[in-house]
């Protein structure tokens, strides 16, 4: 697709994304997935990951893309919960917001998610839901898991893996206290 026709198609766009969940912060893998599926259909996905760049300022579609680009960053933003979307909203392109949300909350050695997940994972329960809807809940997690720790057979990695498990239930069992 040439950024002259990614950028005029009007007809393509609504002023709303929906994903799922807004809470970017804690749950970054499903935000993002849903959200490059919205805007993938809707022709906008280019202007996040940088496939459709800016044209020169003096250019006929300089305007046209500023548009779309302006739009696409507002939905964004607008799929967020306050306090992130108040973090992010001076970014210069729909593209540096989605590299900078990448990179504060979709980073491989999110820790702070591994331990969530596991957690969750841990503690689940079926309770009063059916079997299929407590099995796609625990699915979810495992294939958010599997992102932040891609299987792998290197020993090197696997000690590593071990290592921060042990962590990983330290801090599980401990109580939280308000004490300082």
């Amino acid at each position: 697709m040439t950024e002259e026709s990614s950028v005029n198609h009007d007809k393509e766009t609504r002023h709303n994304l929906s994903p799922n969940s807004s809470d970017v912060e804690f749950n970054y893998l499903p935000w993002s997935r849903a959200v490059s599926l919205a805007l993938g259909g809707k022709r906008k996905l280019g202007f996040v990951n940088g496939s459709v760049e800016a044209p020169d300022r003096s250019s006929s579609t300089y305007n046209a893309w500023l548009c779309k680009d302006q739009l696409v960053m507002s939905l964004l933003l607008n799929t967020m919960e306050k306090h992130v979307a108040e973090i992010f909203s001076y970014s210069n392109s729909a593209h540096d917001l989605w590299k900078a949300l990448q990179d504060m909350y979709g980073n491989q050695n999110n820790y702070a998610r591994v331990f969530q997940l596991k957690k969750d994972i841990a503690s689940a329960q079926q309770e009063g839901k059916a079997f299929v809807q407590h099995l796609g809940s625990l699915k979810a997690m495992w294939n958010e898991l599997d992102v932040y720790l891609p299987h792998t057979t290197d020993p090197t990695i696997l000690l590593k893996r071990a290592e921060e498990d042990k962590i990983y239930q330290l801090l599980g069992s401990m109580i939280l206290s308000t004490r300082t």
